[in-house]
C-alpha cells in the first residue's frame, strides 16, 4: 500500500468522522433545546458540546491538511473549482463554528428563549449541510 493510498484512506476517515462528530452536535443542541435554562444539566450538555466543537476543529485541521497533500501528491492542478469551494467552505464551517454558533450555545444554555433555541438547532443542521456540499464537491471532482 502505497503512502498515497494511506493518506487518501485517512482524509475519508477523518471525514467520515467529522461527520459523526458533527451529528453529535446536533443531538446535544437538541438536548440543550428540550430545557433551555441555566441548570446543572445544560451546563454539563453545554461543556460536551463545547468538546465536541474543538474536536471538530481538530479533525477540520487532520481533513484539509490530508487534503491539500493529497492535491500535491496526486495529478490536480490547484485551479480547480472543486479544491477551492471545498477549501472556503470547510474554512466558513471552522469560522462559524467557533465564532456563531458556540455564542449561541451558550446563550441559549444560559436560559435562552424560543428562538434563541431554534437558532442553536438550526445552525447545527447548517454544519451538517455544509459537510453535505463539501462532500459532493469531493464525489463528483474529476479522476
Amino acid at each position: 500500500m502505497s503512502f498515497y493510498q494511506v493518506l487518501s484512506m485517512a482524509h475519508g476517515g477523518a471525514a467520515i468522522l467529522l461527520l459523526s462528530v458533527a451529528l453529535v452536535s446536533i443531538l446535544i443542541a437538541v438536548l440543550i433545546a428540550v430545557r433551555p435554562a441555566a441548570d446543572p444539566a445544560n451546563e454539563n450538555l453545554v461543556r460536551k458540546a463545547n468538546t465536541a466543537g474543538l474536536v471538530q476543529n481538530i479533525i477540520i485541521g487532520i481533513v484539509t491538511l490530508t487534503g491539500v497533500v493529497a492535491v500535491f501528491m496526486g495529478s490536480w492542478p490547484f485551479s480547480q473549482f472543486w479544491l477551492w469551494s471545498s477549501l472556503v467552505v470547510v474554512a466558513f464551517y471552522s469560522a462559524a463554528l467557533q465564532f456563531i454558533t458556540k455564542p449561541a450555545r451558550m446563550a441559549v444554555a444560559e436560559g435562552g428563549s424560543e428562538g434563541k433555541v431554534g437558532l442553536q438547532v438550526a445552525l447545527q443542521v447548517a454544519h451538517v449541510l455544509l459537510l453535505m456540499v463539501v462532500f459532493a464537491s469531493m464525489m463528483v471532482k474529476p479522476v
